[in-house]
């Protein structure tokens, strides 16, 4: 936005005066910044005192075993969400459901033990937690029960707690929550809640809203979503189609308005990430934040199949090439013909405008050091994780090490 022109004098003197307030705000900003690194370094280190106390606590606490805490020990209650068919040890449900819920004590907390038969089911628990005011409401399972639960903890004072059982796990990956029982457990126990961003799409033809944590899209983000899903679920007859559907689908013009921006793009793809991984464990956006108040849009622009391709086997190992991206509260895409799009691994009805949002802090979530918070948890428990650790679809974890901190 230009200045209207002013005679020398005026001009001169109007100058002086903007140094002059610029020099005056600078120096609050640096202020204000300083009085929030000193703030920060306080709460991680009350958050390594809160780990030690959590530690002690668990050895206390670790006699008791599987048993339901005494009565002259003050409990937290929580409302367990498990999924018996989360990951790839199905088999063991029984044993898993055991570790959990003595983990959960081993750290003070009695769960109300509660079933996944169906995402409806899962939301239904979650809703009735937050009607009953339980402060934690934990899922121990993947990243579908866990957006299915999370969806009825929006802007409620029920935090979410998650255990990390399912085959991808991106949400916990983001979030530095330890893939493994007792260390996720251990990291409830602390309480380390963080406020983060929750994603939604809707349309004016579709008056339900659709919310996610990892990221949405349109075109074939969709497909991909889908035969990603299918992948994970075992669900192998609905893999051809849509690999079909992925490698026939043509570019088209695309428009993207965002906050102050519109672009018009060739492109058979655009992602809206809230969260670095989506997918099978693929890093569609390395340097989004799930406390930003901001989505990470790429459009893809101009990139063929072997291009795509080639982006997202690399971003699956860990290793995308660097897309140019935007950072947007608001983004509404306008295509010439209905798309399929897509909220997290959920496919919804094909859409000519589709607009997508974020809405800041909306989810209290129990957190860890992960990549996605702009005030990462330090002092959160840990595990070893091999750094190429192979993975089922033969790509390797090399991001696991970089998420997973030394044990304090």
């Amino acid at each position: 936005m230009g200045t209207k022109q002013l005679k020398p004098r005026a001009l001169d003197k109007t100058m002086r005066q903007k140094q002059l307030r610029h020099a005056e705000l600078l120096a609050r900003v640096e202020r204000t910044a300083a009085r929030l690194d000193r703030r920060k370094s306080k709460l991680l280190a009350l958050e390594t005192e809160i780990a030690d106390l959590e530690r002690q606590s668990a050895e206390r606490n670790h006699k008791n075993g599987s048993a339901p805490l005494p009565p002259d020990r003050k409990v937290r209650h929580a409302q367990l969400v498990f999924n018996p068919s989360s990951g790839k040890d199905e088999k063991n449900n029984a044993l898993r459901l055991a570790e959990v819920v003595s983990a959960l004590r081993t750290h003070g907390i009695e769960p109300n033990i509660g079933v996944k038969t169906s995402g409806k089911a899962a939301r239904e628990l979650a809703r009735q937690a937050v009607k009953s005011r339980l402060p934690l409401v934990i899922v121990a399972a993947g990243d579908g029960t866990v957006e299915d639960v999370a969806s009825q903890l929006i802007g409620s004072s029920t935090a979410l707690g998650i255990v990390p059982l399912g085959t991808m796990n991106n949400v916990a990956r983001s979030l530095g929550i330890p893939i493994d029982i007792a260390a996720s457990c251990a990291l409830i126990g602390m309480g380390t809640t963080r406020h983060i961003d929750v994603g939604r799409v809707f349309s004016n033809d579709q008056p339900q809203i659709e919310y996610f944590l990892e990221g949405a899209g349109v075109g074939l983000s969709a497909i991909a979503a889908l035969a990603g899903q299918s992948i994970e679920k075992r669900r192998w007859h609905l893999v051809p189609d849509a690999l079909r559907r992925f490698f026939s689908a043509r570019p088209g013009v695309l428009r993207v308005a965002m906050d102050d921006e519109v672009i018009e793009v060739s492109s058979r793809i655009v992602t809206v990430s809230n969260a670095p991984m989506m997918g099978n464990n693929m890093m569609v956006a390395p340097e989004a934040k799930m406390d930003d108040g901001y989505l990470d849009v790429v459009v893809y622009d101009g990139m063929g199949d072997a291009a795509l391709v080639k982006h997202f086997m690399a971003a699956a190992n860990g290793n995308p090439d660097r897309l140019k991206s935007y950072r947007s509260r608001h983004v509404r895409i306008t295509s010439s013909e209905p798309l399929p799009s897509n909220s997290d691994k959920d496919v919804v009805a094909r859409r000519q405008v589709i607009d997508i949002e974020i809405a800041p802090r909306a989810l209290a979530v129990i957190a860890g050091n992960g990549m996605a918070l702009s005030v990462p948890v330090e002092a959160a428990p840990s595990i070893a994780v091999p750094e190429e650790a192979p993975h089922e679809n033969g790509h390797t974890e090399a991001l696991a090490g970089q998420q997973q901190p030394s044990q304090p």
